[in-house]
């Protein structure tokens, strides 16, 4: 019966897991094509836009990681989720007054950007809670499956209602679907066990805790750096994509929802390939996979004209789906092997920090190459980013991972 009550509070955390991804995917198209299409904004402020829905992860990362450990993750989720809807109504609200500006829609970056660390971190932490050691493998599938059919409805359904009701209004279904996450996780019996408060240390003490666990650990700092380069890079290319495909392409709201909708297929596909393959080829083989084919993307976004636009740019899309979800399975589940549950929260929040508190860099990086380059020669130089985080992987002893740790 407890098994039973388990699964079926990890199907809420899934459930709620995937809305917010929904919403996530839903404000990362939606905002910069308010900013774009409303507001006039160019590749700088687009950058700065960019950077600022990564900026929290930077700035708040490491701390999350120890309230994660302290609190109870089934709160921390429910308050983070309800915090994001009323600030993502902030959007079509300023829009109807007339009140609309690009310092706003920075600010709700922000905001919707912080409450998506906590919302990250305690449901990372949550999963090997909820089940057994020897199905984190499937289970992170599934966690990851669900973000990836948020990325296909999510680009799509912020695409259309852009075209249908203009892009601020889009992101009233942001809204929508962070209420219906909080609505699930306030639905979940199972409370994860947090830190004895007798048996703390000082704040920073525990944070750098996790953070020297991660990078002394050879295997998770090999993971770290990878994803740290990837991050650097996607955010850089992020930032100027969007305009490439319409400036440059002459792609519209509803083709370049319909593109971006192709990371989500690519990733759906990842989640079920990923634990499949594992036990043929090895884990550490899988894990090299994913960011190789990542790296095969870019070539086809560069080769795109205005006549093969929608068929190049949705081919590079999916890739840049299928790859790193390969990665995302299996290196997640290796984490959560490697790491004692009493520092999962923290070396979950410190992985984090690394790699998308550094994603604000990339995307002021690509607004300016954008700026100053060019939009096509932004999107080469994040493409060769994007090839470069095989590096740390084949210099580890990742490539000879077998399985993951008993």
């Amino acid at each position: 019966m407890a098994h039973l009550c388990a699964m079926t509070d990890f199907m809420k955390l899934l459930g709620a897991y995937g809305a917010s991804q929904i919403g996530d995917q839903v404000t990362l198209l939606a905002l910069p094509l308010v900013a774009a299409l409303l507001l006039g904004a160019g590749p700088a402020e687009m950058g700065w836009l960019t950077a600022a829905a990564a900026a929290p992860f930077f700035l708040l990362g490491l701390p999350a990681g120890v309230w994660v450990d302290r609190l109870p993750r089934r709160s921390v989720i429910l308050i983070a989720d309800l915090l994001r809807a009323l600030v993502l109504l902030a959007v079509p609200a300023a829009s109807l007054l007339g009140l609309l500006n690009l310092p706003l829609l920075i600010a709700v970056a922000l905001l919707a950007g912080t409450a998506a660390v906590f919302v990250d971190v305690a449901s990372q932490t949550y999963v090997p809670e909820l089940v057994e050691r020897c199905a984190l493998l499937r289970a992170n599938g599934r966690f990851e499956t669900g973000r990836a059919a948020a990325t296909i409805a999510g680009p799509g359904l912020a695409g259309a209602l852009s075209a249908a009701a203009g892009p601020a209004l889009a992101l009233s279904a942001s809204a929508v679907a962070s209420l219906a996450a909080s609505g699930l996780v306030a639905g979940i019996g199972h409370r994860a066990p947090c830190h004895d408060p007798a048996l703390r240390r000082p704040f920073l003490e525990e944070l750098r805790e996790g953070l020297s666990f991660l990078l002394q650990e050879p295997r998770l700092r090999a993971l770290a750096f990878c994803a740290l380069t990837w991050n650097v890079s996607w955010f850089a290319l992020g930032a100027v994509l969007v305009l490439h495909a319409a400036r440059n392409l002459g792609l519209g709201a509803a083709q370049i929802g319909l593109v971006f909708a192709m990371d989500g297929v690519g990733m759906l596909l990842g989640t079920l390939v990923a634990p499949r393959i594992e036990g043929r080829i090895g884990l550490g083989r899988v894990i090299i996979l994913g960011p190789s084919l990542c790296a095969l993307g870019t070539p086809l976004i560069l080769l795109a004209t205005p006549e093969t636009a929608l068929p190049l740019l949705a081919a590079g899309r999916f890739l840049y789906g299928f790859g790193p979800m390969v990665f995302s399975v299996t290196q997640n589940s290796l984490r959560q092997s490697l790491t004692p549950a009493r520092l999962l929260g923290r070396v979950n929040a410190s992985l984090r920090w690394l790699t998308w508190g550094l994603r604000p860099v990339g995307a002021v990086l690509g607004g300016l190459a954008g700026e100053f380059l060019g939009l096509t020669q932004a999107v080469a130089l994040a493409g060769i980013g994007l090839a470069l985080c095989l590096v740390p992987l084949l210099a580890s002893p990742v490539p000879r991972l077998r399985r993951l740790e008993a």
